[in-house]
């Protein structure tokens, strides 16, 4: 007499997808290839049996997205199949109050949440889709599905097209397009210092080198490239001086010669003008004033924040100064490109020919109609971006680790323009929720002599905004694109607003690196993983135009400024470029709707704003492209409830 298998106890209470589900029971002991697992009609593979007791794992591909119900489950061993039910959760609950946001940073979870029927029946929610890839380059399509449960069910609602939501990006003002257009992307020739120095290896190894050969170095520029000009060591420039520079650009064992004048010679810098500059000789009171603002507010305030541009000149057995070349080969031959700054100069002219042996910041001159009063409202800023990447360079090679990721790089050279913005009348300070009236409009009204420095970073901001999921802080979607300088911007001082205990402390260590670059840098210097940032960052994106609304956590506010306000400010003042609310979201009622995107960018988000009368659950699924029921890898979700 044979005898059957019985079915005694089913654990856990309720399954959930990934889960493990244990069967207790008798005789249940049979090849598992001859045992057959269904649950609400999904097989759930078995992988361990004894005579008592079956384990099997509830798997997380294909799986319906539902509400928590009754299933059916059949189990067959040995040709018995034995029946029971079971509750299944088959989609994250998420239970929030007002102010509450949660980050579902799984993939199991992200791919079916549940909006649980809150206690007032009426609720607002924004739900951002988080593409947490951190390959620059990389997109996904996706399609978000609602489902209404109880007395939503069958309700739908209306889903706005994918061309009426984001509108276009706001023309420029005018009166302000000029320093813009100077801020064109060079994110192309950081990568390929990046590369260049990795294939040179270490320059201090190199200085080493040429000493122990018995080169000598007694000047600031490369005796190969001196010509008739100033033989005398640097330190003994003066005003009127005149000298040979290269300009390398695109290479480091060719430049372009640059005759140039002293027009300042100071404690940290000396000033130099291209003598076939269009106004030569016409504009030295701004020339000086732009070094003497070098020596006296920005070199200290990178030695003090940022890192040192001088960290190398020890090695490099250089004056202690760093030179700001003004010239028209940037006009001429890099249009576009309001500075930049070259590691070849870092190298002694036996490594690379066209080096200056010296830190240099190559800067464009005025041209056409430009007044020196406008080149120098636009050049301010540059300068101190551009001391920047100097100043990271040096450490960097001085502390011989790889040089930063290039929108990382971009990103801390827009923080050091806003601690320079912050030396000028009411220009903010770290958390002091900083608005509209005393920064950005004082610098487009020109109340004082400040020049053009956050309105670059809040109009940019705007414009990613805009086009939020086409765009990527970790660089240019478009050979035009320079949107990323800004949300990187956005991105690193949100970080350190929320994760710096000394903020000046947290940007070296930042700026300095380590092994680490990019997004595992930040992560590094946060604590936290770079997913969990961007769902943060994003929701308080989302959030930041929302003047009322008080999270309940910190992480979903920008502390140094008041967001809201500068939209408000900018929008009040050129109504016809700016919006109030510029991030670009869908807005949908509760109900049943699916939704497509056809691209999300790495490291970005899609918005969706859920109102009205909620007197059900609301499901949130993830499909691929197309309602494919596979979720690409990196999407994830994130949920805050505003009301």
């Amino acid at each position: 007499m044979s005898v059957l298998p019985r079915l005694l106890q089913l654990s856990p209470d309720t399954l959930a997808p990934g889960g493990v589900v244990v069967i207790e029971g008798e005789h249940l002991d049979a090849p598992l290839d001859s045992i057959h697992l269904t649950v609400g009609g999904v097989v759930v593979p078995v992988y361990r049996a004894t005579a008592t007791r079956l384990e099997a794992r509830v798997p997380t591909d294909g799986l319906p997205c539902a509400a928590t119900a009754s299933q059916p489950v059949a189990l067959m061993v040995a040709g018995t199949t034995l029946f029971t039910t079971v509750p299944v959760r088959w989609a994250h609950p998420l239970a929030l109050e007002p102010g509450e946001s949660a980050n579902v940073l799984s993939a199991d979870a992200a791919r079916c949440v549940e909006l649980v029927v809150p206690t007032t029946q009426r609720a607002r929610y924004v739900v951002a889709v988080v593409n947490t890839s951190e390959a620059e380059t990389s997109s996904d399509a996706f399609e978000l599905r609602g489902t209404g449960l109880g007395a939503m069910a069958g309700v739908r609602s209306a889903v706005p097209s994918h061309g009426t939501v984001g509108g276009t990006a706001p023309e420029m003002p005018s009166m302000l397009r000029l320093p813009m257009a100077a801020e064109s992307r060079h994110d192309a020739w950081l990568d390929a210092q990046r590369n260049m120095v990795a294939r040179a290896g270490s320059a201090t190894r190199w200085w080493r080198a040429a000493r122990d050969a018995g080169a000598t170095h007694g000047t600031m520029h490369a005796p190969a490239i001196m010509a008739s000009a100033m033989m005398a060591p640097a330190s003994a420039l003066k005003g009127g001086d005149v000298v040979t520079m290269r300009a390398p650009f695109n290479s480091c064992t060719a430049g372009a010669q640059v005759t140039a004048r002293v027009v300042y010679a100071g404690a940290t810098s000396v000033v130099l003008e291209d003598v076939a500059a269009p106004q030569a000789g016409t504009m030295d009171a701004d020339y000086r004033a732009i070094g003497e603002e070098f020596d006296r507010v920005q070199y200290p305030l990178l030695r003090q924040n940022i890192g040192d541009p001088l960290a190398m000149n020890g090695a490099m057995h250089g004056d202690g100064r760093v030179t700001l070349l003004f010239t028209r080969f940037l006009n001429d031959s890099v249009p576009g490109v309001a500075g930049y700054v070259s590691a070849c100069n870092f190298y002694p002219t036996r490594t690379f020919a066209a080096s200056n042996e010296d830190e240099v910041i190559y800067g464009r001159v005025a041209m056409g109609a430009e007044t020196a009063a406008d080149w120098r409202r636009s050049m301010r800023s540059t300068v101190m971006h551009e001391a920047k990447h100097l100043a990271s360079f040096a450490e960097r090679m001085a502390g011989s680790t790889p040089f930063e990721e290039s929108w990382l790089e971009e990103s801390t050279a827009r923080i050091a323009e806003e601690l320079y913005s912050r030396t000028f009348a009411s220009g903010g300070q770290w958390k002091g929720h900083t608005g509209f009236a005393t920064t950005v409009r004082c610098e487009v009204y020109q109340c004082d002599d400040r020049p053009l420095i956050m309105w670059k970073h809040f109009s940019m901001l705007h414009q990613y905004l805009r086009g939020v999921e086409t765009l990527s802080p970790l660089g240019a979607s478009t050979p035009t694109d320079v949107t990323f300088y800004a949300s990187g911007w956005s991105l690193v001082r949100w970080a350190a607003d929320h994760y710096a205990t000394s903020e000046g402390a947290w940007l070296k260590a930042l700026v300095r690196g380590g092994v680490h670059t990019g997004l595992a840098n930040l992560a590094r210097r946060t604590g936290r993983p770079a997913g969990e940032l961007l769902a943060d960052w994003a929701l308080a994106n989302a959030v930041s135009d929302e003047p009322d609304f008080v999270p309940r956590r910190a992480q979903l506010t920008f502390p140094s400024w008041n967001v809201a306000d500068v939209w408000s400010g900018l929008a009040g003042t050129f109504p016809g470029s700016f919006m109030r609310a510029p991030l670009r979201a869908r807005v949908l009622s509760f109900g049943s709707f699916a939704l497509p995107v056809h691209q999300l960018r790495a490291f970005s988000s899609s918005y969706v704003h859920l109102h009205g009368s909620q007197p059900g659950g609301q499901l949130l699924a993830l499909r691929g492209a197309g309602g494919r029921a596979a979720v690409p890898a990196g999407l994830r979700m994130a949920v805050v409830r505003l009301e």
